[in-house]
């Protein structure tokens, strides 16, 4: 259902299923979340991979296929649904309204993404810098993704 209600990409959900998954229903501890999101991430299809993660930890293999199936059944519905009509309403003012409105409500939910993993995996100064030197990176060079999670991992291993 979050996926279906949700503008923005994948990360835009995270803390929605973590409000579900971890506070409502405590499916999973926070830790565990964080853990899905950080094997997500080091795969193709981050936030599939996290889900089948999570839906194998609540009912083995048949929750697995069944979150993958969910993951991708509303957004393939609601973009054949949305494609079919695009021509029809792309020069419409409430249409473009709508997504100007939406943009900075995507912004916050990242910023509420961005806070949630540091609250809950930046534990002491070691993990602090090893983030800030990722983020560094990240904007400052060129560099895969993939090469400064690797890293981050490898130095988190080492001091930790």
């Amino acid at each position: 259902m979050v996926n279906t209600l949700t503008i923005g990409g994948g990360f835009v959900m995270i803390p929605l299923l973590q409000k579900e998954f971890v506070e409502k229903y405590h499916w999973l501890t926070n830790q565990e979340f964080l853990d899905a999101i950080a094997v997500g991430q080091v795969t193709p299809g981050p936030l599939t991979v996290m889900n089948a993660f999570i839906g194998y930890k609540l009912s083995g293999i048949v929750g697995s296929i069944l979150a993958m199936i969910c993951t991708y059944l509303p957004s393939l519905v609601i973009t054949t649904i949305v494609v079919r009509n695009y021509y029809i309403y792309k020069e419409s003012v409430f249409v473009n309204a709508s997504f100007k409105g939406i943009k900075p409500a995507v912004v916050g939910l990242l910023l509420s993404v961005a806070l949630l993993l540091a609250k809950t995996a930046l534990v002491d100064y070691i993990t602090a810098g090893i983030a800030v030197s990722g983020f560094l990176l990240l904007v400052s060079t060129r560099i895969d993704p993939t090469f400064v999670i690797i890293g981050a991992g490898i130095l988190g291993a080492f001091f930790l």
